[in-house]
């Protein structure tokens, strides 16, 4: 028998351990099976196979778990983050390319990640990164901090616009080439005479891939930030392993960030 209040020492043993690696690991395993939709403190829990209270220890509700899991994102991303090549719009529109493939390979991660500002090593390896890139093209500090926002937020709406569906046909499961076809169609149907622009533009509207609007969007976002000054700065030293802006060799690595 044990005291009053106490748990058996036997059972203390056999519980699993919680770590904040382990928890994080659970979380991603829950969102790429299951959803965010189906994500919470039990369903995490049971995944590590203890009850929901032993989470508490490292997370206070299921907003400061969507933070560690925004965070351990991100750090899957890290290792392939595209090489600082000396050409910054290069490398910019490379992050840009690698971080939606990123979000479009992995479930519900955009939801995870839109408007939200983890503080772990995952974002911290990922905005080093990107900073580093930015100081070496000579942006001061408070532009570049601004690329960075307006680079993520660009991104993370584009990849939450192009994960929604077009239309109720579209979430019922039509092809999205013929859901987004019948909108086109039904804007050409317009009266002209009311909405000359609208129905002139109606292929346009609805014609280009997807691909190529992303494109459009980023190399004008790119544009923008060519007319700001900049300060020049000397070339840095690839061979230099003490030089932090030195440019890693390219990876074979699949994964993108």
């Amino acid at each position: 028998m044990t005291g009053k209040g106490r748990a058996p020492a036997d059972g203390a043993r056999r519980r699993p351990a919680v770590t904040l690696d382990a928890l994080v690991r659970a979380a991603l395993v829950v969102l790429e099976r299951d959803g965010l939709d189906a994500l919470s403190m039990r369903s995490v829990a049971a995944e590590l196979g203890v009850r929901a209270p032993s989470l508490y220890w490292h997370v206070r509700d299921k907003e400061e778990l969507l933070d560690l899991l925004a965070d351990g994102l991100l750090g899957l991303g890290v290792s392939a983050l595209p090489p600082l090549r000396g050409d910054w719009r290069i490398e910019l529109r490379e992050l840009a390319w690698a971080f939606r493939a990123f979000l479009n390979r992995r479930r519900d991660s955009v939801r995870v990640l839109i408007g939200r500002f983890p503080t772990g090593p995952g974002m911290a390896a990922v905005m080093e990164h990107q900073l580093a890139m930015l100081d070496r093209a000579g942006f001061d500090r408070q532009d570049a901090a601004y690329i960075t926002y307006g680079l993520s937020t660009l991104v993370t709406g584009f990849v939450y616009s192009e994960q929604r569906p077009v239309s109720a046909a579209a979430a019922a499961g039509v092809p999205i080439g013929e859901a987004v076809g019948a909108i086109g169609d039904t804007i050409e149907a317009l009266p002209a005479d009311t909405y000359p622009h609208l129905v002139a533009t109606a292929r346009e509207l609805t014609g280009p891939g997807i691909d190529a609007r992303f494109e459009f969007v980023l190399e004008r976002f790119l544009d923008g930030l060519a007319i700001l000054p900049r300060t020049t700065r000397a070339d840095p030293d690839p061979s230099d392993p003490t030089d932090p802006t030195g440019s890693p060799e390219p990876t074979d690595s699949t994964e993108e960030a």
